[in-house]
């Protein structure tokens, strides 16, 4: 059976005083009536054998903060915010705070009354993390939140969404560039490209595929960009629509894992064997990435030092109670995780045949 949490009423009672005389002695609060000494100790005791916890929120109240940082996530089910969710609130928790989650739904209006939630709004400061289907000119959901919280982008790019708040993100137009070069190397030209068609991350990565594409020689068109919803089932669509195309491409560059998993199927079901016929690359390194068959190549997001320099750098603003000057923009270098997703193109697709079913 789970221990009932203790309350200010059983240290009082434990310690023989009232739950007034507990409250000054844990605030620490300067009072017309002093209290002894003895009285201040039996109350500490009885406080430390009961494990009593002060209530975040009564912490705040007294204006001590919360020891609370809460996160908006863009989606919950997504596996690469899953992963950084869990660094977030370990690390959180190392230094002393709580982590309380939201979950945005993609939208910003969302985002904005989870920020009005009890919990969210006695953070002492809070997490966006991913984008939101805002308007890149549109930023008026992050004014209004960051006048209430110390508040930190992750993983929402460097460029328009990163708005006037610090952020950290990876860098995604190197590590985009690094997925294209490779697949270069192999003997690509006719490389397509999946994505979400989104603000942030996904849009960086979709910038450098088309500067990439206009700059090497081999094939390019409109085609070779499919954009559809950010899932397995997205991607899964996306990748039909190119594996059907009269010339279709010999390597998909996925704009993330997520999606990269739902191009796999795709090929599978129409009888496109991956590498041989159709070359797949992600972007994240998602746990499942190094054990689906084949296992998937793909840009590694660090997620551990993400995490950690995030929760690091918005701790320094609550100490401090001071956002830095000049707005901090780090950019955490990826890493090109080669696994067994892609090969040199196969005679059968380079030619323009039709394989399989």
């Amino acid at each position: 059976m789970l221990s009932k949490t203790a309350t200010i009423r059983d240290v009082a009672r434990q310690a023989g005083v009232s739950e007034s005389t507990v409250s000054r002695v844990l605030s620490e609060a300067v009072t017309a009536v002093s209290i002894s000494q003895e009285t201040r100790q039996r109350v500490l005791a009885a406080a430390e054998e009961l494990s009593y916890q002060p209530h975040p929120f009564a912490r705040a109240l007294r204006g001590k903060g919360a020891n609370l940082l809460g996160l908006i996530v863009r989606e919950i089910d997504d596996p690469f915010f899953a992963q950084l969710i869990e660094v977030i609130g370990n690390v959180a928790k190392e230094l002393g705070y709580d982590l309380v989650l939201g979950y945005a739904k993609s939208d910003p209006e969302q985002a904005l009354a989870l920020s009005e939630i009890l919990e969210l709004r006695h953070s002492d400061g809070l997490f966006l993390l991913g984008d939101l289907k805002e308007s890149p000119e549109d930023h008026t959901f992050l004014v209004k939140m960051g006048q209430a919280h110390r508040m930190l982008s992750v993983c929402r790019g460097s460029q328009e969404l990163a708005g006037s708040t610090p952020s950290i993100a990876v860098d995604n137009r190197k590590g985009a560039f690094m997925a294209l070069s490779y697949l270069a190397q192999l003997g690509h030209r006719r490389i397509a490209h999946i994505n979400a068609g989104r603000v942030g991350d996904l849009r960086e990565r979709m910038e450098v595929y088309c500067e990439f594409m206009r700059d090497q020689p081999g094939e390019s068109c409109q085609e070779y960009v499919q954009l559809d919803e950010n899932s397995h089932e997205g991607g899964y669509r996306a990748t039909r629509r190119l594996l059907s195309l009269a010339r279709p491409p010999t390597a998909i560059f996925a704009t993330d894992d997520t999606m990269a998993i739902g191009a796999l199927s795709a090929a599978a079901d129409m009888g496109r064997a991956v590498p041989r016929d159709v070359s797949v690359v992600g972007f994240d390194d998602v746990k499942i990435a190094a054990y689906l068959r084949p296992a998937l190549t793909t840009v590694r997001q660090p997620i551990e030092i993400i995490g950690r320099k995030a929760v690091e750098l918005l701790v320094e603003m609550i100490r401090k109670e001071t956002t830095p000057d000049p707005l901090p923009r780090l950019l955490i270098e990826p890493e090109l995780v080669v696994r067994d997703s892609c090969a040199p193109p196969g005679a059968a697709l380079a030619t323009g045949k039709s394989v399989g079913r």
